[in-house]
């Protein structure tokens, strides 16, 4: 049975399984049971990221099978690699890292992924229903200028606001999965980005306040 089926169907077989994960467990003991073997865990880390790796994915390639593929390979090296695994200081960071690397060799094999400095679609920004605390802010017209906006930064500039601002990745977790050299180096490259988001967005400044104060406060103090 493919992994992401016996993952899907394990949510049904929690309970015969006689696994006891409380619905509040921290991420960092959902991942110790796993590394203990519980496919309880497994799947409940599945059911957590699984989305959210796919959403990422899709700003990559609009390619569905392959994201597919690379979520599904993710959870494959898990179950490999699992006793060789030590305790993530970040799950979430993990399984991005992987997914990333994972997917850009697949794109490479496609020829669908150009070289990340040059422009093109290598990363396409996303502004949708995924990112629900945005979704709450913007209607639909907003959403787009955001997009579009979002769409003229370069392709390292996008990914990193994505990682930062979406995903709620630190400066030195960016800097690693991106190769980048230093966490400092990650917040410089953010604050330009800002300062240029704001340059394009200074036709729409009423319209989008909201959503501008909001996203100041929350990259500067989060």
């Amino acid at each position: 049975m493919p992994l992401l089926n016996r993952l899907q169907a394990n949510q049904a077989d929690q309970l015969d399984h006689q696994v006891n994960i409380e619905s509040n467990s921290s991420e960092t003991s959902l991942w110790l049971e796993f590394l203990k073997g519980s496919d309880a865990a497994l799947a409940k880390i599945y059911r957590m990221y699984s989305n959210k790796l796919y959403s990422y994915g899709r700003q990559f390639t609009s390619n569905e099978v392959l994201i597919q593929d690379a979520i599904q390979d993710v959870f494959f090296k898990l179950v490999d690699n699992k006793d060789k695994l030590g305790v993530a200081q970040s799950v979430k960071f993990y399984l991005f890292s992987s997914f990333r690397r994972v997917l850009l060799r697949s794109l490479k094999r496609e020829r669908r992924y150009v070289d990340e400095e040059e422009e093109g679609a290598a990363f396409n920004f996303l502004v949708d229903e995924d990112h629900i605390s945005i979704d709450a802010l913007l209607d639909k017209k907003q959403k787009k200028i955001i997009q579009n906006a979002c769409n003229e930064l370069t392709v390292r500039q996008r990914e990193i606001l994505n990682l930062r601002f979406f995903e709620n990745l630190n400066y030195v977790e960016i800097a690693e999965m991106l190769g980048l050299a230093n966490a400092k180096t990650v917040r410089t490259m953010l604050y330009r980005v800002l300062n240029k988001l704001s340059e394009k967005l200074a036709p729409y400044k009423s319209s989008l306040f909201t959503f501008t104060l909001t996203a100041l406060l929350y990259l500067l103090f989060i």
